[in-house]
This record gives C-alpha cells, structure tokens and sequence, in this order.
C-alpha cells in the first residue's frame, strides 16, 4: 500500500544537489542554514510568520505543505527584483494567497 505523500508527484528541485522538494522541514531548514553560511552568500537566514526559511539572495522561500498525515517542503522561487524580504509573509513580494496554501 502507497502513503499519501508517495503518491504525489512534481518536478523535483535541487540546489547543488540540495533536494528543497518533499524534505521533513525541519531538517532541510538546517541544511538550507548550512548550504547559505558555506557558501557566503550571507551568514544568516530569514524565517517567515509561518517558520518557513527563505534567503534574499536567492529568492527562494521553503515552504511546508501537508502530504496526507505530514508536511513536506514545497521551495516558492521569485525573481530578483521581489527577492527582497522575499521570506516576510506580511511586508514581502509573495502574493498573500501563496501563504495560505498548504494543501
């Protein structure tokens, strides 16, 4: 028998071989940490009002969303010019309606 989670599909995506799609949050939220600090892009990273990690530089929020019983992270890219404060779910870029999505 096949879990809810397993019978989704997508494109999966990753970022110097960092998988963001279908990870446990936060687990990927350390590695995102990690992947962000190593590389200097910045030595820090921003959470958004929902906890979700996201980093300026490049515009990517990591989201969790619901898979039947559990949350799996779903990455929301932008476009440089809404990479500002693309992690603040009040003040950033990201239409309101992106952060009410979990299912």
């Amino acid at each position: 028998m096949f879990s809810e989670a397993s019978r989704l599909h997508g494109p999966q995506v990753t970022m110097d071989g960092l998988r963001l799609v279908g990870q446990v949050p936060s687990r990927l939220a350390d590695l995102f940490i990690e992947y962000v600090v190593s590389r200097g892009l910045r030595d820090d990273v921003y959470f958004s009002q929902e906890g979700d990690p996201g980093a300026d530089e490049l515009g990517v929020v990591l989201r969790a969303q619901r898979a039947g019983d559990i949350l799996l992270t779903r990455p929301v890219f932008v476009a440089r010019e809404w990479a500002d404060h693309v992690y603040d779910a009040s003040e950033g870029p990201i239409p309101d309606a992106e952060w009410r999505v979990h299912a």
